[in-house]
């Protein structure tokens, strides 16, 4: 095999969820109107939930409000064509106990939008599924 060679794997719950626990912008990929959308969150893992926050009353947190959702982080090169993707599946709900959103607050402090007030949402990892692309 040559230099250039790629090959592609699937990776197990365990490796998908590490990979995505190194990285900090993800999309999460909802159902309006029975057409997907796409947004991209900054998220953290909460044990092996994913955690992110949205403004109030926005489209997102309209669309993530107890609903299964997809959430999927990644991380390539274009160049070398490599890299991997993670995708979690599982139902998404608001945090609202007021110590719980307290610690995730300490656990992704960056606040996105200032001027409008954040809900947290948690998306279960029901199903994990994940691919690598490496040189071989």
């Amino acid at each position: 095999m040559s230099d250039h060679t790629v090959t592609r794997r699937p990776l197990d719950r365990r490796e998908t969820l590490k990979l995505m626990a190194g990285t900090s912008l993800g999309r999460v990929v909802v159902s309006e109107g029975a057409l997907p959308a796409v947004y991209l969150v900054a998220f953290a893992f909460d044990r092996e939930c994913v955690v992110f926050r949205a403004p109030v009353g926005s489209p997102l947190a309209k669309a993530v409000n107890d609903t299964v959702v997809a959430f999927q982080a990644d991380d390539v090169d274009q160049a070398a064509r490599t890299g991997w993707t993670g995708t979690v599946t599982g139902q998404s709900s608001a945090v609202r106990d007021p110590s719980t959103i307290a610690r995730l607050d300490r656990l992704l402090p960056d606040i996105d939008n200032v001027d409008v007030e954040p809900v947290w949402f948690r998306v279960t990892a029901d199903f994990v599924t994940g691919h690598l692309a490496q040189r071989a």
